[in-house]
């Protein structure tokens, strides 16, 4: 016979009413709890965001109200803003005096071209000059002694003429006595008037001939002046065989090497002036039409901050790139080097009292018209106008206030959501 379990049967006892009663009021006040809730406005926010993100992988910013600096920061390189090269001025043979990187001061002679034609040339002028002088000192004697001969013959006109004169006196006297007769007479009154005539004649052929000799040595003294010019010239271009530097600086490269037979016009060296450096930038061909000559720069060069301004913008670009050139406002520092390696931020505007917030990649994202607001623990898309940018800075023209806290990271993750929830 099969036993039934009856013997392994236990009584359980019934639990009091008054516990059943407490989990009746607890369940009660869970589902009053959860109720207000769902139906607080901050939980309905939540419950309605499209999507959530954590709030540890965003970047936000806050919205300000201030004075708002556009500029731009480039790349560049210290060069020396007078950096000439030299060159021969006539063919020979070149001496180099100095070699490459070698300090060197104003005057110093850096090179020498042995020019046997300039040297020649030089000494035959030189030469013309002494015989067109010796030439013209000849020509003032001969024109003193013919001056000389023509005051000889004044004075002896003047002594004929004088006495004739006498001559006449004691014929009138006579011919008033009727001593002598007519014709007497009147031979003595010609005879004054030859020799008066012969008198002035005289005078005027001296000062004729002296206004011819002061042409003559006039005209000589020129071609004279002429030759010394030529002569001048000639030597001019024998010291340029002796090639100067023609500042404090260094040499930066040299053309040649010693004892080169050089060609005229060919370049010798180089030198690099230290008293004057600029800094050479690279500029987004972006902003060049924002950037006039005179609007102030920072240039830093390591770790230093120095005053600077635009000198020039070259209008061409170059791998989407325009050459600006910034100089030093004051002394330059020490101690700068050809081809150093700088930066320079310029300021090109500044608008007073506008909103603005830090720049980030929601410009591009959200096309620099939408922002997402923080509030209570969720983000709220909003439409707004932006207008210019500096490099770290935006202006915001709409749809944000002052003290508002966007979110200034990517906004692509956020796929246009109305709302959307931060995670802690």
């Amino acid at each position: 016979m099969i036993q039934d379990t009856s013997s392994q049967d236990r009584a359980i006892s019934r639990p009091p009413r008054r516990g059943r009663f407490l989990w009746s009021i607890a369940a009660i006040v869970s589902v009053l709890i959860v109720g207000s809730l769902v139906w607080h406005p901050r939980w309905q926010g939540w419950i309605h965001a499209d999507t959530s993100v954590d709030r540890a992988r965003l970047m936000t910013g806050t919205v300000q109200r201030g004075d708002l600096t556009r500029e731009v920061s480039a790349e560049g390189r210290v060069v020396a803003s007078s950096y000439p090269t030299l060159y021969s001025t006539a063919s020979g043979v070149v001496t180099l005096r100095v070699k490459a990187g070698e300090a060197v001061a104003s005057g110093q002679v850096l090179a020498v071209v042995d020019s046997p034609e300039v040297r020649n040339l030089a000494r035959q002028e030189a030469s013309t000059v002494q015989a067109m002088e010796a030439d013209l000192a000849r020509r003032k004697v001969a024109a003193k002694a013919e001056l000389l001969r023509r005051s000889q013959a004044i004075d002896l006109a003047k002594l004929r003429h004088e006495a004739a004169e006498r001559a006449f006196a004691r014929a009138e006297q006579t011919f008033s006595q009727g001593l002598i007769n007519a014709i007497e007479y009147e031979t003595a009154k010609d005879s004054v008037l030859i020799t008066d005539m012969e008198y002035e004649h005289a005078v005027a052929e001296r000062e004729l001939d002296r206004e011819t000799l002061d042409l003559e040595l006039r005209n000589m003294e020129l071609q004279l002046s002429r030759q010394k010019l030529v002569l001048a010239e000639a030597q001019r271009r024998l010291e340029e065989l002796s090639i100067r530097s023609p500042a404090d600086g260094r040499i930066g490269s040299l053309e040649v090497d010693p004892s080169d037979v050089v060609a005229a016009n060919m370049p010798l060296l180089t030198v690099i002036d230290l008293s004057a450096f600029e800094v050479e930038v690279s500029i987004p061909e972006t902003y060049a039409d924002d950037i006039e000559p005179g609007q102030p720069a920072d240039i830093r060069l390591d770790d230093q901050i120095y005053p600077g301004e635009v000198a020039q913008i070259s209008p061409e670009v170059v791998d989407s790139l325009v050459t600006g050139t910034v100089l030093f406002r004051g002394p330059p520092p020490q101690r700068l080097r050809q081809n150093q390696r700088v930066s320079a931020r310029i300021r090109f505007e500044t608008r007073d009292d506008v909103l603005y917030v830090r720049r980030g990649p929601f410009l591009e994202s959200g096309a620099g018209r939408v922002a997402y607001v923080i509030n209570d623990g969720l983000l709220e898309r909003r439409e707004i106008q932006v207008g210019v940018a500096s490099l770290t800075e935006v202006e915001i023209l709409r749809g944000l206030r002052a003290g508002e806290e966007i979110v200034i990271s990517d906004l692509t993750d956020f796929r246009r959501a109305e709302t959307v929830l931060l995670r802690p």
